[in-house]
């Protein structure tokens, strides 16, 4: 029988894996079919730090056909594990950090948002994505 074990893990960790293809995906796992809205509120969510389920990842002895997980095409990671629950909410969370899924949110007011044109011109409006990948600081010392 497989031993279950908890490990605490930094979803930045989680979404460095998958972008490596450290973690696969079984082929009975659903096809990814989150919205651009339901990826904006898993962002709120974990903002919010309101609970948002936890990741099952399973290592198995012998690793079945995977389909492809990795973002990063020349990652020679192989898969160690694979997601048995989770893969929506990881997916959404790199589709929104690397700007495939446009969020914005407001600084002011604390609101997530699908970006649209009139929130450009609001400097109140900030790229999620940018944030991300330039650090908080980049928007306030200016």
């Amino acid at each position: 029988m497989a031993k279950l074990e908890r490990t605490d893990k930094p979803v930045s960790v989680l979404l460095e894996e998958l972008g490596e293809g450290a973690l696969g995906l079984p082929e009975i796992q659903r096809s990814y079919v989150w919205n651009r809205q339901q990826a904006r509120d898993l962002v709120d969510s974990l903002y919010r730090e309101y609970p948002s389920g936890l990741i099952f990842l399973w290592q198995p002895n012998e690793l079945s056909e995977l389909r492809d997980t990795s973002l990063n095409e020349n990652s020679k990671k192989a898969s160690e594990r694979v997601i048995l629950d989770g893969q929506k909410r990881l997916t959404s969370l790199t589709k929104v950090f690397s700007g495939e899924r446009d969020v914005d949110f407001n600084v002011d007011e604390e609101l997530f948002q699908i970006y649209n044109r009139k929130l450009k011109a609001n400097p109140l409006w900030v790229s999620v994505k940018d944030v991300i990948n330039e650090g908080v600081a980049e928007f306030w010392l200016e």
